[in-house]
């Protein structure tokens, strides 16, 4: 989406979406037979980096992953997606005014800069027109606009140039989600949804609203937070904390709560209350979220929440966040539009692919408008 690569012209069934994360690469591809699309391969490659590689190594060590992996799979497309997200990246939906196309395509890093913190001359810059309004009597128009970090979005493209791909589009992980949503939400649904991606490093917030995304935003707690508050609690080191978060779940229910008790789950309850303090902490910053989001005088209230990412894992997460929230909160199968579901694909790999499967339903012109 970023990238001046965008405008070349490729067959939607050929693109690879490769979502890069600080934790796993993933990797879904897709092939179209009598306009039925299929899952023609997937992959989900654990990165074991170390923390203090410099980062041409560690660019060098992932292109070289999924470069192995597609030769090991046999995959001959070339075409490949990537995404950004994180502090590389700034969303601000704004109000412009009211410009034909190709004046705004000549003018809009003039009128994008005072709602951009970085230096201008230092992001990729993209936008899209939602529609028509008016400000104080003056005819304006909604737009969303997108900066990233040309640094940011350069470091995946080397990455998957590397890996023997040919990178044409870089998009936001957000929006990529909004792609996957308009495959598994009923066209006709009318209600607003909270997606909540939640991976190693950052969890990705989108609101969407029949069908479009009204509120963007990345929240910088996520796998790595919970980590952090079981080693401080248990006094371990962050691995083995990554570890007993997998083996655990959180106490949400009485019944939980006194069978944890009566069998002596010393680890089980200190990791509960670690994640559960976390979980709170979210839920503050969720919630300042859906609150902007109502602020804006819209006809629906958040009906559900749709969790995806690694950290859809955890144990209870789903009840702990629905009894926070009070709406239903559902773990997103990104694969669920397939008419043949995946064979031989662990369950709990299914919700890291959100990101992956959005980006490789990506099509061009999605953002060319």
């Amino acid at each position: 989406m970023l990238s001046n690569l965008l405008k070349k012209m490729f067959p939607t069934k050929d693109i690879i979406g490769i979502d890069i994360g600080n934790y796993s690469v993933k990797i879904i591809c897709f092939t179209e037979e009598k306009k039925v699309l299929k899952l023609k391969d997937w992959g989900y490659i654990p990165l074991s980096i170390k923390p203090d590689t410099p980062p041409e190594e560690k660019k060098a060590i992932i292109s070289q992953e999924i470069h192995t992996y597609l030769k090991k799979k046999n995959i001959q497309a070339k075409q490949a997606a990537a995404s950004v997200s994180g502090n590389s990246v700034i969303v601000r939906y704004v109000k412009l005014p009211k410009l034909s196309k190709k004046e705004l395509g000549l003018t809009i890093s003039v009128e994008a800069e005072p709602f951009i913190p970085f230096d201008i001359k230092d992001v990729n810059l993209t936008y899209s027109i939602l529609n028509d309004s008016a400000e104080d009597g003056d005819p304006k128009i909604d737009t969303v606009l997108v900066a990233a970090k040309r640094e940011a979005v350069q470091d995946k493209i080397d990455i998957v140039s590397a890996a023997g791909l040919d990178p044409l589009i870089i998009d936001v992980d957000s929006f990529a989600l909004e792609a996957l949503y308009d495959r598994i939400v009923p066209k006709d649904e009318k209600s607003s949804i909270l997606l909540l991606n939640m991976g190693r490093k950052v969890t990705n917030l989108s609101i969407i609203s029949q069908g479009v995304t009204r509120v963007v935003r990345d929240i910088f707690i996520a796998g790595a937070t919970f980590d952090k508050a079981i080693a401080k609690v248990l006094k371990i080191d962050a691995a083995a904390a990554d570890a007993l978060k997998k083996s655990r779940s959180v106490l949400v229910s009485d019944e939980d709560k006194e069978a944890a008790i009566e069998g002596f789950d010393r680890d089980g309850i200190a990791v509960s209350k670690a994640v559960a303090g976390v979980l709170r902490d979210l839920y503050t910053e969720v919630s300042r979220s859906i609150d902007f989001y109502l602020s804006q005088g819209v006809d629906h209230s958040i009906s559900r929440i749709m969790l995806s990412g690694g950290m859809a894992n955890l144990g209870n997460i789903h009840k702990f966040l629905s009894a926070e929230f009070k709406v239903p909160v559902e773990i997103t199968n990104p694969l669920a539009f397939l008419p043949e579901p995946p064979q031989n694909m662990p369950k709990d790999v299914l919700p890291a692919l959100a990101v992956a499967t959005g980006l490789a339903l990506r099509k061009m012109g999605d953002w060319d408008e």
